[in-house]
């Protein structure tokens, strides 16, 4: 059912039977979209992070802003 795949070059094995630059493109645009996804994915991480220490700092400052304004 399966043949075994093999080259007699590396040529071989870049040209892919014919279907090199489908399979390579393929191969790239892979790649390139996973690496988009991961940068995408840092650059968010760092905003909620950024977006939850900015409201545990609000409410740190209204909890303050409550025990000072009982003091009056």
């Amino acid at each position: 059912m399966f043949s075994t795949l093999y080259w007699t070059s590396f040529s071989d094995f870049i040209h892919m039977g014919g279907y090199g630059l489908y399979v390579w493109g393929s191969f790239i645009a892979c790649v390139f979209g996973l690496g988009i996804e991961w940068l995408l994915i840092k650059q968010q991480r760092k905003q909620v992070i950024q977006h939850l220490r900015r409201m545990a700092l609000a409410a740190e400052i209204e909890d303050e802003g409550y025990e000072h304004s009982s003091l009056l």
